[in-house]
């Protein structure tokens, strides 16, 4: 998978690689999975910039974002990013002038790589904000939902900050741990109204995302529960919203995954992919498999910040090519549009967000993800009906 953040290689895979067997140039991108094309067939990207109301919309929910001192700041992806580098089609130069219409006009050619330049300037700190309207449908019952989707541009990403030292020499190795690929705009938070009021917030991290109901009563982190007697919901699962609307966010260290923000450092369990053997050390932080870490966050510093708007249909989320250099090792190609941000079967974005809501103990979890997956990272719909039936029936738990 083209999009792989949490790039962990065994060591046959590190000698592999010493010894000079790369990936093929031509290798399958990510971006041809089967399911994109029949999804962005389905759910064309439109060409227009969200509305007026839809931009006030997504500047009152904006985030609030904070991160380490001398944390490597945020930048702005066409006036930073595009604007320093080079563009190639095929391996051949086309220009060392790159703007966002040459981005566009190649966004649907999978050879296309632009190569980032390094500047040591200062750059602009952006997010990118975008709005889309869908429906939550279980058995016979249908919930339209608002999604209020925000991205943060990194000009690289690094490999979580938390390893043990042994991974960290072996990846030296072969990479640089600061800067595993070239491009990081899947940092994104998703926040979903119902009637135009909050109920679910989902961060994305590594190649998995992570969902919190959203609620205005008040949480009581002590007893683990909300101080309503009408719900027993885990109160790790609810999130009191703040009363400006802003949910607050830090950015971990070198990988810059976005978790729920803390003035504290703090340790997060990071994995690369959601499986079975892997789920237990999301979870509860115990039994951490070898090729997985910690993400470290310590949320200082407020960060200001521009919100910027693009259409849906922008190369910033649609491009199909790589939107950073090709670099040997398995997982550090550069990225493409941040649209491709999960595996097909879970495109639509509230089958993104019940997926990534995992209230229950570890054994039920375990054994819904099991009915989850299908081959090849294939979304079986009976498995994608018991996250369902978790979400609504929560949801429906705190609205008493």
């Amino acid at each position: 998978m083209n999009s792989l953040k949490l790039s962990y290689i065994s060591f046959g895979l590190i000698l592999t690689s010493m010894l000079g067997s790369g990936c093929s140039k031509h290798e399958t991108s990510f971006t041809q999975m089967p399911g994109f094309k029949e999804h962005f067939t389905n759910n064309k990207p439109s060409e227009a910039l969200p509305s007026k109301s839809d931009q006030a919309l997504l500047s009152k929910f904006r985030p609030r974002v904070y991160m380490a001192k001398n944390q490597t700041p945020m930048i702005d992806f066409y006036a930073d990013y595009i604007a320093s580098g080079s563009f190639y089609i095929d391996g051949k130069l086309i220009s060392k002038k790159v703007d966002q219409a040459l981005l566009n006009k190649h966004k649907d050619n999978v050879q296309a790589e632009f190569r980032h330049s390094p500047q040591k300037q200062q750059g602009s700190p952006t997010v990118f904000a975008r709005i889309h309207q869908e429906e939550l449908i279980y058995k016979d019952q249908n919930f339209p939902l608002t999604f209020l989707s925000y991205n943060l541009v990194f000009a690289n990403s690094g490999l979580v900050k938390g390893l043990a030292s042994w991974q960290r020499l072996a990846m030296g190795i072969v990479g640089d741990n600061n800067d595993w690929h070239q491009l990081d705009h899947y940092v994104g938070l998703t926040i979903a109204l119902s009637n135009q009021r909050p109920i679910a917030v989902m961060l994305q991290q590594h190649n998995y995302q992570t969902t919190w109901l959203l609620t205005d009563k008040n949480i009581d982190k002590s007893t683990n529960k909300s101080t309503d007697k009408s719900t027993n919901i885990n109160a790790e699962n609810i999130l009191q919203m703040p009363k400006d609307g802003r949910i607050a966010v830090d950015v971990a260290m070198q990988s810059n995954e976005l978790y729920l923000h803390s003035s504290k450092q703090k340790k997060h369990p990071g994995i690369s992919f959601i499986k079975a053997d892997s789920l237990e050390f999301l979870i509860t932080g115990k039994n951490k498999p070898i090729m997985a870490g910690w993400d470290i966050t310590h949320g200082e510093i407020e960060q200001e910040y521009t919100l910027k708007f693009l259409p849906p249909s922008d190369a910033f989320y649609t491009f199909k090519g790589k939107l950073g250099e090709s670099r040997k090792l398995p997982g550090r190609d550069g990225p493409p549009g941040a649209d491709y941000a999960t595996i097909p079967g879970l495109m639509p974005l509230a089958d993104r967000l019940v997926s990534a809501y995992r209230p229950k103990d570890l054994a039920t979890e375990t054994k819904k993800l099991n009915i989850l997956f299908g081959e090849k990272y294939s979304i079986k719909s009976e498995g994608l009906l018991e996250y369902k039936k978790d979400f609504i029936g929560d949801l429906k738990g705190i609205k008493k």
